[in-house]
């Protein structure tokens, strides 16, 4: 059985092995990339990081995407898709499915900035490292993040044009979310074993709740599975995030 068992050993090491080979260091590369809306009145944009960093912010710009890739590994160059269909853009920028095992200093940055003149169905799925959305400046219909592993600060603050839902995922690592005064917002905590620490909010039969839910035209309605981990919730236009 030991003799048998010997080839079946072998083969992960091999693919270890071909993984670190495929791996190598190389100089410090830049990528931009500008992504126009091409007349889309909408758009749907995913962002699938791997371990890094990420920037997100809204800004007036005509594009609906200016981007910087700062990467050491060749699989960690992202890719970037964008179609219409209709009136709505599809926007998709991803890490390789296969990143491969990384020994070394690995550096994975991506600066991202959207424009505030199109409405996003937004969608961000994180990896291992820090991120940074600050998303005051993006008119969103809808927000679903999964938050990885690592350390994320989300900002929703500012007034909004338009209700909208928010998903939080929670990873490993701790969270910080920033909720706006001036709109309403009702949020739902399920499950999880990590800490859940608010300010400025009021809990009813598992409810947090604003002081503006129930009074404003607009309600963020945000649902949040805990992970493991903790997470902050804080509301005022006073707590803004430091970017």
């Amino acid at each position: 059985m030991k003799i048998a068992r010997f080839p079946l050993l072998i083969i992960p090491l091999l693919l270890v092995g071909l993984s670190v080979a495929c791996d190598e260091p190389i100089e410090t590369c830049t990528d931009r990339h500008t992504v126009a809306a091409e007349g889309a009145k909408t758009a749907r944009v995913d962002l699938r990081m791997g371990a890094g960093e990420l920037r997100l912010k809204g800004s007036d710009q005509g594009a609906l995407l200016e981007a910087s890739f700062r990467y050491n590994r060749a699989r960690l160059r992202p890719e970037v898709d964008y179609r219409v269909s209709g009136d709505k853009g599809y926007l998709k920028v991803g890490a390789r499915r296969s990143s491969g095992i990384h020994f070394g200093r690995v550096r994975n940055e991506w600066e991202l900035s959207l424009s505030r003149s199109v409405p996003i169905d937004l969608r961000v799925d994180l990896g291992a490292g820090e991120s940074q959305l600050d998303l005051r400046d993006v008119d969103l219909t809808g927000l679903d993040v999964n938050m990885g592993v690592g350390e994320m600060r989300l900002d929703l603050q500012g007034p909004r044009p338009r209700s909208f839902r928010v998903k939080v995922d929670g990873g490993v690592g701790s969270g910080t979310i920033y909720l706006p005064s001036e709109v309403g917002v009702r949020v739902r905590v399920d499950g999880g074993i990590g800490s859940v620490n608010t300010r400025g909010l009021t809990k009813d039969h598992g409810v947090y709740t604003n002081d503006a839910y129930g009074r404003s035209d607009v309600t963020i309605d945000v649902s949040i599975s805990a992970g493991i981990g903790s997470l902050d919730l804080r509301v005022g236009s006073s707590d803004r995030a430091r970017f």
